[in-house]
């Protein structure tokens, strides 16, 4: 993949999975983990080189073969024999869907990264959700959502906060972080080291909660919520910057779909899932050969799929809802956590954006700033350059000019 010298890279060298398998088992998620896994695969711990950097084992197959080893080992339990009378603090259990997947060299994919906690509902709980325009339609959307991020007091009763300035607008401002949010991303921030070359910190969450229309008296048709292809907005991101693709589902009335016989992360009514896509598609300026042209992630309950930057610049994202008719289809919330460079604080009635150590208000915007930055949105959908935003003082999100919810 074509990158920029300071943008991001999924590591290769932080991840191994020792694989201590059959030579005749044949079983698709086997064959899958070993071909797909995000970084290397190795026959026997011995084959781990020593690094300064922090590394991750996994392991599968017979596992009474590493009974005497001392390091840490994460046992993929679905393909894991001989293991459970092993009483070992080093041993830790862990699942497939733990498991980091590289997609394409495009990003990391955890497919049932979170545990088996009922997350839509207590983010849902501890947050009001608001309603949501987009930067060019001054209709409201049919999903509704909410910025995150870490909101601090001082002594003088100013609140510091991050910005990050999307095309996403939001009737509501910037609520904190509570307790569901923090275990979040503290959890991925504690895996990104492990999957990318360079440090970063996660610290924003745009969360939407996708809404369906039924039909009615007013409406000829089901109406489902959903995303144009785009690019993410990175005016507010550092370059080294990741954007991770948390997935969550209200589980009322999931009687209705299945687990799939081919996909076990899947659900599904008789042969069709019943779960939402994530598609991307290279950028028709891209012309490289060794990219993948189009690809599709399916959003699994509790799952996560991280991207660097270069893969945003590169590529459309689009929002594809399941061919389901909507009373087969599960509501779902996207939780988008990225990397925000753009600290400000909420002080006097006013947000301030902090730049060079000064605080520079935060401007009202006009008919030719709105027109210039929709044209720099538009350059950042349709190619692969990296766009050069310039000095912006101002908001086209109405919520970024309220006082943070603490």
């Amino acid at each position: 993949m074509t990158e920029l010298n300071t943008e991001n890279q999924i590591s290769k060298n932080r991840n191994f999975l020792i694989d201590l398998s059959d030579q005749n088992d044949d079983s698709l998620d086997l064959k899958y983990l070993i071909h797909n896994f995000c970084g290397t695969v190795v026959k026997g711990i011995s084959e781990i080189q020593k690094t300064s950097n922090k590394i991750r084992v996994y392991a599968i197959g017979h596992i009474e073969q590493l009974q005497h080893e001392t390091d840490t080992v994460l046992i993929i339990k679905e393909l894991s024999f001989n293991y459970e009378n092993i009483v070992k603090k080093n041993f830790k259990i862990t699942s497939l869907g733990k498991a980091p997947i590289n997609m394409h060299n495009a990003g990391v994919f955890y497919r049932d990264f979170f545990d088996n906690i009922d997350y839509f509902n207590k983010i849902k709980s501890e947050h009001e959700f608001q309603n949501l325009t987009e930067s060019n339609k001054e209709s409201m959307a049919l999903r509704k959502g909410i910025y995150l991020t870490k909101v601090i007091k001082d002594k003088k009763e100013a609140l510091h906060f991050r910005l990050l300035r999307c095309s996403s607008n939001l009737t509501g401002p910037t609520d904190n972080f509570r307790e569901t949010d923090d275990q979040i991303v503290n959890s991925l921030n504690n895996i990104i080291q492990f999957d990318f070359e360079k440090n970063t910190k996660l610290n924003h969450v745009l969360a939407q909660i996708y809404l369906n229309k039924k039909k009615d008296e007013n409406t000829s048709k089901e109406i489902k919520a959903k995303i144009k292809a785009h690019s993410d907005k990175t005016k507010d991101m550092p370059k080294e910057g990741l954007i991770a693709f948390c997935t969550f589902y209200d589980s009322t009335n999931f009687e209705k779909l299945t687990p799939s016989k081919t996909d076990k992360f899947d659900w599904c009514y008789k042969k069709s899932s019943g779960l939402t896509k994530l598609l991307f598609k290279l950028k028709n300026t891209v012309n490289d050969d060794s990219l993948e042209r189009e690809f599709s992630i399916t959003l699994y309950p509790n799952s996560v799929f991280l991207i660097p930057l270069s893969t945003n610049r590169l590529y459309t994202h689009e929002i594809k809802p399941s061919v389901l008719n909507i009373d087969k289809i599960h509501v779902r919330m996207g939780y988008i956590i990225r990397c925000s460079n753009l600290e400000a604080t909420f002080t006097n009635n006013q947000t301030y954006i902090k730049e060079n150590g000064d605080l520079i208000k935060l401007e009202q915007m006009n008919s030719k700033t709105m027109n210039n930055l929709r044209d720099s949105y538009y350059k950042e959908n349709k190619s692969e350059k990296v766009v050069d935003y310039g000095k912006i003082h101002f908001s086209m999100n109405s919520g970024d000019y309220q006082k943070p919810i603490y």
